[in-house]
């Protein structure tokens, strides 16, 4: 009386059968694979290889054009006429620099330089250090509320994302005319914590020392100086003048030629610009140890960065490629910034995605092959 009526339990024990047999059916045909229908099938169906080919033939023609037209902008930058331009921008920002010393409006400061930025991109063989920068947007250019023209939120997130450095242009280019007094005074709050304040990078046209005091005023630890707009004697001047304001010097050099008379000059810091990402790269190779090199060419979004690591640049200043792909992708700076320092590979990673935040998931703290 205890037991179930018979007729019961044989329903029971067919419905189990009957399961067991179904699951054994479906796993056989898992391990022995397609029918011969559905399998020719598969096989009459061609492999993606031509959207790959198609990828790297554009993005061979992409960079090909970004070098055409750096090396387009460098001519006009650096013609009669283009210098003529920049010196005479560079003289009015003097000028306004001296009136405001004359007001009391800043005291230049007397320190030792410290090297804090020849040190914060000192990275191990194959890698390379990021150095943010902000690049003027639309005025409506916002970002989940925040203002990717504000020096202070892009101050910070350079820091959170793992840069090793901040760079503040001046002149048509600049945030703010108090964008390097706000990005140093961000970078202070970070103080006692991790990662700590970066070094900050006045990146202007110098033609007069009173430049290089209000930059060491506002809270610049180095600044660039253009050989080509100073020539050599200028440039040394110059240098001289930084290091009594405790300044790196980054002089800022196009050709063997300039990089030759800047290492005469005893610079340890070369910023390269004015030139393609090809050309810097064959000036880099042939850099002693003992020099930074810095790469202020133009480059193209996460892969672009991955390019430059490649050609040996010890660090790598970003500025567009990194708030284009704000923009295009909706993600924060420090993402960005992320990615860019990811073990990717430019041969073997994901080449269709044009970088859109790919690359290994592990995270080195500096940009490395």
């Amino acid at each position: 009386s205890l037991t179930r009526p018979p007729t019961t339990l044989m329903v029971a024990r067919c419905f189990l059968l009957t399961a067991f047999a179904l699951a054994g059916a479906a796993s056989y045909q898992t391990l022995r694979g397609p029918g011969p229908r559905v399998a020719e099938g598969l096989r009459r169906r061609p492999a993606p290889l031509l959207r790959v080919e198609q990828h790297e033939s554009a993005e061979e023609d992409d960079d090909a054009e970004l070098a055409r037209m750096a090396v387009e902008d460098a001519a006009s930058r650096r013609s009669a006429a283009g210098t003529a331009a920049v010196r005479a921008a560079a003289e009015a920002a003097a000028a306004s620099a001296k009136q405001a010393l004359e007001k009391g409006d800043f005291a230049p400061p007397s320190a030792a330089v410290k090297d804090k930025l020849y040190k914060a991109i000192k990275k191990p063989k194959g890698s390379m250090a990021l150095i943010g920068e902000g690049s003027p947007q639309l005025s409506s250019a916002t970002l989940g509320g925040f203002d990717l023209n504000d020096p202070a939120y892009l101050s910070e997130q350079f820091r959170i994302g793992g840069c090793s450095g901040v760079s503040v242009r001046s002149g048509e280019r600049q945030l703010a005319a108090d964008a390097l007094r706000r990005t140093s005074e961000e970078q202070q709050v970070a103080q006692g914590e991790f990662p700590g304040p970066l070094p900050v990078l006045a990146h202007l046209d110098v033609v007069d020392e009173v430049q290089l005091a209000q930059a060491a005023a506002d809270g610049a630890s180095a600044a660039t100086l253009s050989l080509q707009l100073n020539g050599a004697e200028g440039t040394e001047a110059l240098m001289e003048a930084a290091a009594g304001y405790g300044l790196e010097s980054a002089v800022r050099v196009a050709n063997a030629e300039e990089v030759a008379t800047a290492l005469s000059l005893g610079a340890k810091l070369l910023c390269i610009g004015d030139c393609s990402l090809p050309q810097a790269g064959e000036l880099v190779a042939e850099l002693p140890k003992d020099v930074r090199s810095i790469c202020d060419v133009r480059v193209r979004d996460v892969r672009g960065a991955w390019k430059a690591r490649d050609l040996g640049f010890d660090a790598l200043i970003v500025s567009d490629a990194l708030i284009e792909v704000c923009i295009r992708d909706r993600v924060p700076p420090d993402a960005v910034i992320k990615a860019m320092l990811a073990k990717g590979s430019v041969k073997y990673g994901l080449g269709m995605q044009k970088g859109r935040l790919e690359g290994a998931k592990e995270q080195l703290g500096s940009l490395a092959m």
